[in-house]
């Protein structure tokens, strides 16, 4: 007879009790996971295809209020008003076109695609000729930090834009619709890209004028990329079906230049994070090292050549010695390979010494300043203890309803104590005179039910009745 040599016989796999309420769980969790954020049940493909395509056309009505939005969103970008520009951008009507070539490619319809595209380059085209015109014309020419934002697109700007054309193709495909779409509108910002190429075709800045063009096309592809990845997953009806060689190739053709557009912002964007650890390397070295009882660093300008750091301080203070300055720029040189100039203020410098003055007179304005603030809170509290004081003016008219046998009355107050005319203790009083035809007694009364009244009145501790 054989034995085992197992201690036990195998348990079969569904005799396991843990792994049984695990597929339990996630049978369970799958159902409601599927439930809260399943999409299809919820699409409107007919009404979504025939909004898009009514958006698409760019004529009469569409073409002006792209041109108002244009001029719009120019002053706002010249004046560097953010709340301008966003009022451009909830009015533009740029979204209509991007949205269409996004759909003709989910569903394939080639003509919409036509007809999408060249709407958009009409819409472009009148956009950087409008604000070119703005910009020529416009008294500042000086580039203001709104107009700047927009020559550096980075792969946050990607994210942003896809997610923002996801938002708003989601937001269009409901059966019930919301006001998504002017938000998608103001994250993604097609409007101001377009104004900050016509600056810089107006004023000849071509890094302006590229840089924007740029920022314009990452959120025009990607927000049709969104488009076309939600109408593919929300299963549009297709108007040519393609036969499957044709199909990869396309698909293969298309990610090819998504790619091709992103490469450029993703350098950008990694450019950008390096410059920023660096120069945050550099002032954490200044602000450790450059120290000096008596001196404080009024000013920091770093810069990089092909990399490596050129920084220039200008100190103010004690005097630093010589040999301790030589060691602090070799300190610098030996460890980032690069340029520490240090420029002290007594050095004779005409525009050092031009700012020592500015220095100064600040440092004076900031004293005055102080000065008068002590005095305004003085007379403000001044003002309210004043405030208190004051009588009502149809508190005569309310003692003659309430006391008619009041003939004449004069109230004013009190100051209590030897003190300036607005501190110490102030007493309301009332002088009185009443009525003959009342006796001693009843004044007396009448006078300390008149006290009471007025102290409550008047919201005061008490008043005197003469």
């Amino acid at each position: 007879m054989e034995v085992s040599n197992s201690p036990q016989e195998e348990r079969p796999e569904g005799a396991n009790p843990l792994l049984g309420l695990w597929r339990q769980f996630s049978k369970i969790a799958s159902s409601f996971l599927g439930e809260r954020f399943s999409i299809i049940d919820l699409a409107d493909p007919a009404s979504t295809i025939e909004g898009i395509k009514k958006d698409v056309e760019f004529r009469g009505f569409s073409l002006w209020i792209l041109m108002f939005s244009i001029i719009i969103a120019s002053i706002g970008l010249n004046v560097n008003s953010t709340a301008v520009v966003i009022g451009a951008m909830l009015i533009s009507p740029l979204m209509g076109p991007i949205m269409g070539i996004g759909l003709s490619l989910g569903i394939n319809d080639f003509t919409l695609l036509t007809k999408s595209a060249k709407n958009l380059g009409v819409a472009v085209g009148i956009g950087l000729l409008a604000s070119s015109l703005y910009f020529l014309i416009s008294p500042i020419s000086e580039a203001s930090n709104e107009l700047f934002a927009r020559t550096n697109p980075t792969l946050l700007d990607v994210v942003v834009a896809f997610f923002g054309g996801l938002a708003g193709i989601l937001a269009g495909s409901r059966k019930e619709k919301s006001n998504v779409i002017p938000g998608v509108a103001i994250a993604t910002a097609l409007m101001p890209p377009i104004c900050t190429a016509g600056y810089g075709l107006a004023h000849a800045e071509w890094n302006y004028f590229f840089g924007a063009l740029y920022l314009f096309l990452i959120n025009g592809v990607l927000i049709a990329t969104a488009t076309t990845v939600v109408t593919r997953y929300l299963r549009f009806p297709m108007v040519t079906i393609m036969d499957p060689v044709r199909a990869k190739k396309t698909s293969r053709w298309f990610s090819i230049a998504i790619i091709i557009v992103i490469i450029p912002s993703i350098w950008i964007f990694y450019k950008t994070v390096s410059n920023t650890l660096a120069q945050s390397k550099v002032h954490n070295f200044v602000e450790a090292t450059v120290v000096y009882p008596g001196t404080e660093v009024v000013k920091e300008e770093i810069t990089f050549d092909q990399g490596h750091p050129q920084v220039s301080l200008v100190l103010f203070g004690e005097l630093i010695p010589e040999n301790l300055v030589e060691q602090w720029e070799d300190d610098f040189n030996t460890k980032f390979e690069g340029h520490l100039d240090i420029i002290q203020g007594d050095n004779g410098n005409d525009n050092l010494l031009e700012m020592s003055k500015l220095v100064n007179l600040y440092s004076e304005g900031r004293a005055e300043a102080k000065t008068y603030q002590d005095k305004i809170a003085d007379l403000e509290a001044q003002l309210s203890l004043l405030e208190g004081q004051l009588i009502p003016a149809n508190l005569a008219k309310e003692i003659k309803v309430n006391y008619p046998e009041v003939q004449s009355l004069s109230i004013g107050t009190l100051q209590g104590g030897i003190t300036d005319s607005t501190a110490g203790t102030r007493v309301p009083v009332a002088f009185v005179q009443w009525s003959p035809s009342l006796n001693d007694s009843t004044k007396t009364l009448r006078s300390a039910q008149l006290s009471a009244w007025l102290a409550l009145r008047l919201e005061a501790d008490s008043v005197l009745v003469k």
